[in-house]
């Protein structure tokens, strides 16, 4: 797809999240009636963005790397960027807003970023 900024991931992040958990977007939309109890319900005809939540663990060390990422590559949510499913496959996903960083008690070590991604349907083939 032409024209479309994928924003680059600093080489010091592989980019795998785990855990990861996905869902399919509602595959109809349902109406109101007017008469009260009835609902009209009809399948989508266009396609929606992929819905995704997942987290990383790193080393503390990479946490102004982490940040970058999201901060600055990819515009704070603006650009898409490549991430990998825990099965090791790249796919194009936009964070939709900004990670919720955790620094456990028991380990100022390590983080954990955890995020909401999105694949708009046009992505998919990137």
């Amino acid at each position: 797809m032409a024209g479309i900024t994928i924003a680059t991931r600093p080489a010091s992040l592989d980019g795998c999240f785990q855990p990861w958990r996905e869902h399919d977007p509602s595959a109809v939309i349902r109406s109101e009636m007017d008469m009260g109890g009835f609902t009209k319900v009809r399948r989508r005809t266009t396609a929606a963005a992929w819905q995704v939540e997942a987290a990383v663990t790193l080393e503390a060390s990479l946490y102004e790397d982490f940040q970058t990422w999201f901060r600055v590559n990819c515009g704070a949510g603006v650009w898409p960027t490549r991430v990998k499913r825990p099965d090791g496959k790249e796919v194009v996903m936009r964070m939709t807003q900004a990670p919720v960083i955790e620094w456990p008690e028991a380990n100022k070590g390590a983080f954990r970023a955890s995020v909401t991604l999105e694949q708009m349907p046009e992505w998919a083939t990137l």
